[in-house]
């Protein structure tokens, strides 16, 4: 999935109010968790989810794989951000 301007934005201006987030992978692969971490140069996004145990717990987002990403905010609020397909 390419790292468009407004989903960098998106993450970095508003990462206090994001529940969760949800990555789609190939393959139905998917990830889900709290917000842990956001690096602005070079651009990373770990998540951690609560209920997996401790190896699986924390995940690097792979932007190169990813298809779909899902922010969930805490007033309910949801955004998908995901290639577009020609």
């Amino acid at each position: 999935m390419e790292i468009t301007t407004d989903f960098k934005n998106e993450i970095l201006t508003n990462s206090k109010a994001i529940e969760n987030i949800e990555v789609l992978y190939k393959k139905r692969e998917k990830f889900t968790g709290e917000l842990a971490m956001v690096k602005e140069d070079p651009f990373e996004i770990k998540i951690f989810d609560k209920d997996q145990e401790d190896d699986k717990a924390e995940h690097l987002i792979y932007f190169g794989r990813a298809v779909e990403i899902t922010l969930n905010y805490f007033d309910g609020t949801i955004k998908v951000f995901k290639d577009i397909i020609d």
